[in-house]
């Protein structure tokens, strides 16, 4: 349960971001036909940053399947940054560019995207 909780955190900040800034929130959802998903995209500044949430403080490079094949088929141009938000102490790199991001840290993240920074 508490996974689902953290999950709902996040996208609340992301709404409250935009929201403060009077802009409808440009948030959405993938999920590929063969079960990959994104958690939260996030329209901005002509691309699209994808997000993974977990709980998790030991990401591992399989919660970044759905990331990578979502910018696979988004392609590089229009894909913007890969971020598995998480519970680690300071930004990691995952394999394909997808960087393990500490949850304390996405608030202020996404207020510079929502800001146009």
């Amino acid at each position: 349960m508490g996974g689902a909780f953290f999950e709902g955190w996040v996208v609340l900040e992301a709404v409250k971001a935009f929201a403060a800034r009077g802009h409808r929130p440009p948030l959405h959802f993938w999920r590929s036909n063969d079960g990959l998903e994104v958690d939260l995209l996030i329209e901005a500044g002509g691309r699209t940053h994808a997000l993974e949430i977990k709980q998790t403080s030991t990401p591992m490079p399989g919660h970044a399947r759905g990331l990578l094949r979502f910018q696979q088929l988004l392609g590089a141009r229009l894909a913007g940054e890969l971020l598995l938000v998480c519970r680690v102490e300071e930004r990691t790199l995952l394999p394909g560019g997808v960087q393990a991001f500490p949850w304390q840290d996405f608030p202020a993240w996404v207020v510079a995207l929502a800001k146009g920074g």
